[in-house]
């Protein structure tokens, strides 16, 4: 290790000891990663299992182990939430549009880490570093299924990781003029005199730090860092220098890697709801981690500040703003790749040709794009449009000519062969090994995913007697349904392999077919819903079509969405929230996605929580 780095790490180190505001890193005792709120001591992260506590003002953030689906509950100084939601999970029976609403409310806060992903967009929009430097960090597994929501720094590695990664990306956006910029630093402190650099360094930590925390930097947390640009500066570090020093704590900070945009300000109990509104930061950081998966810009940033994002209305007129930013393609992009992508990343589909596989998640933002953001935004285009975003290296495999430009062109296709997502190649190559096709994995996406459906997880080992194929051409369906005989054909594959089965005129890659192994493919079937309806389809373009229709898969968006934006399952107090979403996209013909998303946003389900156990006197 060098000299400088030595240092630069003795001065993090510094920064921590007695601090109000500590830093994420190793402590050299225990080697796991410390989290303090602000006023408190410092309390030790757990496992990927559990996660630091926020506090209010003079209260310790506790650790706690709970379950890596419901994550932990937070308030601003919670006690220790043990696995699950409070209060019960809402059930699949689709509510009646008719029906009395029932009253809105708020379940708790989960306290959860920047995922990978957030990071990189993170450290693009702070400091224009576009190298995607997540993508370095252990992968975030799915803590709440099918959505990545992660609680805690779970290894060393990953805590080294993010200082190495702190001094890189600084460092180059220092020496690149991406750092010191004027939304950081006025230019009469570019170059200040002796006598003003404390008071420059001040307005650096402000600015900067408001950014990066996604609220504004707490008075105990400016003379920490103000100590620490002092150090450096008698060190021997330059002014910039010593200024980049700051922008590296900030970043190894718990209030910059974690969903905490709380601050020491007690909470106020509303005492008609028993619930606690978010403060404006908040709701300003859940808006950009929901629709943009990075943190608020000016706009969202200074609409906070003055007290702008204190309604629904004024929150609405926000996501409108947010929706045709580009940055909206990044959120949708990764929550439909969760929920439909088997692999869990079109960036892993390599086994069937680089450029294929690079083309794919062009293709997919493309076409998601286009639904949400520029086209009618239902459910209905989502699963049934018959038309793709095509390059050189798609168009042979959709059957279709190679586009006379370069890049990718949107196309008819064949309405007889293709409609919508789940007859797209992203989806088709994902559910499958290779050129083969696989109708389990297909089914699965369907009933789990789409109709929120529960299947039994696999039988214990030793597995079940393995049955002799008949010999001669067999289809994928035919072997697929002999290697399922009594009870597991009856029980939990009759439930997937079934819609698997409607996917059978495409094969591995995704090219359609008419045969397979020289037989008449066979795509037709009837599948018995979680909710108990029986769907009866030709091929996988009759049921995207049903699919589309369907009260169960529609319900079932409303509470991925509400999964994927709470970073938790939704709790019985989410379902007056829910029961809005619903309505207000089944106001239009399709179901509109952009009026599901509107209304989940200006809910109180998403602008309010449910105080913790123990966090208020």
């Amino acid at each position: 290790m060098s000299f400088a780095t030595r240092e630069r790490r003795a001065l993090w180190a510094l920064a921590m000891v007695g601090s109000a505001m500590t830093f994420a890193a190793c402590s050299s005792a225990s080697r796991k990663p410390l989290g303090q709120s602000s006023g408190g001591s410092a309390g030790v992260g757990g496992s990927a299992a559990s996660t630091m506590v926020s506090g209010a003002a003079g209260t310790t953030g506790p650790t706690a182990t709970g379950g890596s689906a419901g994550g932990l509950v937070v308030g601003a100084g919670g006690t220790p939430g043990t696995g699950g939601v409070a209060g019960g999970i809402v059930g699949s029976l689709v509510p009646q549009l008719g029906a009395p609403p029932t009253p809105e409310s708020a379940g708790p806060m989960v306290m959860r880490r920047l995922t990978s992903r957030e990071y990189s967009h993170l450290m693009s929009d702070l400091l224009g570093d576009a190298t995607n430097p997540g993508a370095s960090f252990p992968p975030d597994a799915p803590s709440n299924p099918p959505f990545e929501a992660p609680v805690s720094v779970a290894a060393d590695l990953q805590v080294e990781l993010y200082l190495e990664t702190a001094e890189s990306v600084v460092a180059t956006a220092l020496a690149n003029g991406n750092l010191l910029t004027p939304a950081n630093l006025p230019a009469t402190c570019q170059a200040p005199a002796p006598g003003d650099e404390t008071t420059c360094a001040g307005q650096f930590i402000t600015a900067f730090g408001r950014r990066a925390f996604r609220r504004p930097v707490e008075t105990d947390e400016v003379t920490d860092l103000q100590a620490l640009f002092t150090t450096a500066r008698g060190l021997g570090f330059g002014f910039q220098e010593a200024l980049a020093e700051i922008a590296k704590g900030i970043l190894q900070s718990p209030s910059f890697l974690y969903h905490w945009e709380i601050g020491a300000t007690p909470p106020t109990v509303d005492p008609t709801t028993g619930l606690v509104s978010l403060t404006p930061w908040q709701v300003a950081a859940r808006l950009a981690a929901t629709l943009w998966e990075s943190g608020p810009d000016d706009v969202l940033l200074s609409a906070a500040q003055r007290g702008g994002l204190a309604t629904p209305a004024q929150v609405g007129a926000q996501v409108s703003r947010m929706l045709a930013d580009p940055r909206a393609a990044r959120a949708l992009e990764h929550f439909h790749e969760q929920l439909l992508i088997r692999t869990g990343s079109l960036a892993d589909l390599r086994a069937i040709g680089t450029g294929v596989a690079e083309a794919l998640p062009e293709e997919f933002n493309r076409f998601l794009t286009d639904v949400y953001l520029t086209g009618d935004g239902t459910l209905n285009t989502l699963l049934t449009a018959p038309y793709a975003f095509v390059n050189a290296d798609l168009a042979p495999i959709y059957g279709v000519a190679v586009p006379a430009a370069q890049g990718f062109t949107k196309v008819a296709l064949n309405p007889a062969e293709r409609g919508g997502l789940l007859t797209q190649l992203a989806f088709l190559t994902s559910t499958a090994g290779g050129a083969n096709d696989n109708p389990v994995a297909r089914g699965i996406v369907v009933y789990e995913n789409l109709l929120c459906g529960t299947v039994l997880p696999e039988p214990p080992f030793p597995p079940p007697p393995v049955f002799a194929l008949p010999a001669g051409p067999q289809t994928t369906r035919q072997i697929w349904t002999s290697a399922f005989p009594g009870s597991c054909a009856t029980g939990c594959h009759a439930l997937i392999n079934t819609p698997g089965f409607a996917f059978e005129n495409y094969d591995g890659l995704g090219v359609f077919r008419t045969t397979d192994s020289g037989l008449p493919v066979d795509s037709t079937g009837t599948m018995v819903t979680p909710g108990q309806a029986s769907i009866t389809f030709t091929n996988a373009i009759d049921l995207s079509r049903q699919l589309a229709a369907s009260p169960e898969v529609r319900w079932c968006l409303d509470r991925q969405w509400f999964r994927y934006m709470l970073g938790r399952p939704e709790s019985a107090a989410e379902q007056g929230s829910l029961e809005a979403a619903y309505r207000s996209a089944s106001a239009t013909d399709g179901y509109s996605l952009r009026a599901l998303l509107t209304a989940m946003v200006t809910s109180k389900a998403f602008l309010a929580r449910a105080p913790s156990p123990g966090e208020l006197p």
